[in-house]
């Protein structure tokens, strides 16, 4: 995502005397910055509107419904509600944020949207797929598909990020959706890129936030111990330029303060609007901050240093920051996992799928895990006990397929409590849920007709 800032002519008497000293050292890294859902679409619904999906259908409207995209308070319409020009562009239009299993928009979203180009350009150039990965258009014509993306970008920063405020988001799906390690060939190239934007003179300009939704949630990364992490911590960069650092100083120690602290897509979302402000009327109203994180802040201000991921807007089962222990005797917690499959299974059912998604049986137990207090003697061996929260990893019958929940278990009443929606599945489920279209259902449902030997 590129996030470009600039603000109106009564602004630029104070920025116009800065001299450039940009680096790379100037991105500031936000490692603790936490997914707060599986999938791409509910995080980044996070950033750009402040709502969940399941808050956005309580409180604004359903966005599996047509229309709703186009209601939805997203980001872009503070920005160009405060004059900035917007503009978006994303590439794969199957498989985009708002359109892979979602209704889209009804109507032209920002003022320069890339998807009517870009449905062109599919259908009517020569397409090259990856002979292993065919999901996914690697190349369009005699290019990569992700350089129109950036392209348009760049052009879009090049005719006005001097003039006018702007504000885009550019994204790329394909070299990283379908292969694990194809990231690393495209380092050089988006290398380029940001070197492009410094020669054309961008980064005295604008904020750039450089920023995935989500790591890998299958394939082999996930097989390791670091798998944990690598699903729910995805990267962020953000880039100052001199002239915000020089005119906010705070900010920009705040932000360098923050590297090091939780954080998560509701509080990328409240630094836009508060990027909003900064630039607007002043002594202008506030802008309403994230609905389903009331805890949430800019990033602009420093973060609490003993912040927990319920004041994040994290729930239990994407938090990385409780200290769980592994336990050696797997035996005892098959029950576990057993009432695990029988919510999934109950689900099945709640979801009129029990006639087409099969019954899930458990094969075996990879791992579990008990959630402890930091205070924990790791030396000493963990005993059973009534109550507590549990992480889980395991495979079912039906076509090998892994789960890891995060649940609260009882070992009195042998009942868990799970939320089965945030359950995640760590390998591939691409073969095995062709008989619905549930975004989410297809998570864990195994289809009768797909079902393997």
């Amino acid at each position: 995502m590129l996030s470009s800032l600039c603000f109106p002519k009564s602004f630029e008497c104070s920025r116009r005397y800065f001299t450039s000293n940009f680096s790379y050292s100037s991105f500031r890294l936000i490692p603790l910055l936490t997914a707060v859902a599986d999938n791409s679409f509910p995080n980044i619904l996070a950033i750009l509107s402040g709502y969940s999906i399941s808050a956005a259908r309580e409180q604004v409207c359903d966005t599996d419904v047509k229309g709703c995209l186009d209601d939805m308070p997203m980001i872009w319409k503070y920005f160009k509600n405060a004059s900035y020009l917007t503009g978006y562009a994303e590439d794969e239009s199957d498989s985009n944020h708002f359109n892979y299993m979602r209704p889209g928009f009804t109507r032209k979203p920002m003022d320069y949207y890339f998807r009517p180009m870009l449905r062109a350009l599919e259908s009517e150039m020569d397409v090259y797929r990856l002979p292993e990965h065919d999901y996914m258009r690697y190349c369009l014509g005699r290019r990569i598909a992700n350089r129109y993306i950036y392209n348009y970008g760049r052009q879009f920063a090049q005719r006005f990020v001097h003039e006018r405020p702007i504000w885009g988001m550019f994204w790329s799906n394909h070299f990283s959706h379908d292969d694990t390690f194809m990231p690393s060939s495209m380092q050089e190239k988006v290398l380029g890129d940001l070197l492009d934007f410094h020669e054309d003179g961008d980064f005295e300009e604008m904020i750039m936030i450089f920023f995935a939704d989500h790591g890998t949630r299958f394939g082999e990364l996930t097989t390791l111990k670091e798998g944990f992490l690598e699903e729910r911590l995805p990267m962020m960069f953000i880039y100052l330029p001199p002239w915000f650092r020089e005119t906010y100083p705070s900010y920009a120690q705040a932000l360098e303060l923050n590297q090091h602290r939780l954080s998560s897509n509701y509080d990328l979302h409240n630094t836009l609007k508060h990027i909003v402000e900064i630039g607007g009327i002043p002594d202008g109203p506030e802008l309403p901050k994230s609905f389903d994180c009331p805890t949430c802040q800019s990033l602009f201000y420093p973060l609490p240093e003993d912040r927990t991921c319920s004041q994040a807007g994290i729930v239990d089962h994407w938090c990385t920051c409780e200290p769980y222990l592994l336990l050696k005797d797997q035996e005892w917690t098959e029950p576990i996992a057993h009432s695990v499959i029988d919510r999934m299974n109950e689900y099945f059912v709640q979801k009129n799928l029990s006639k087409l998604c099969s019954n899930l049986t458990l094969n075996y137990i990879h791992k579990t895990e008990i959630k402890t207090g930091l205070d924990v003697n790791w030396y000493d061996e963990i005993k059973e006990v009534e109550t507590s929260v549990y992480r889980i990893k395991f495979k079912v019958e039906q076509n090998s397929a892994d789960f890891q929940a995060t649940v609260v278990y009882n070992n009195s009443t042998q009942k868990a409590e799970v939320d089965v929606e945030k359950i995640s599945r760590t390998n591939s489920y691409k073969e095995d849920s062709t008989c619905i279209d549930d975004k989410l259902a297809k998570l864990y449902c195994i289809c009768f007709s797909d079902l393997k030997s």
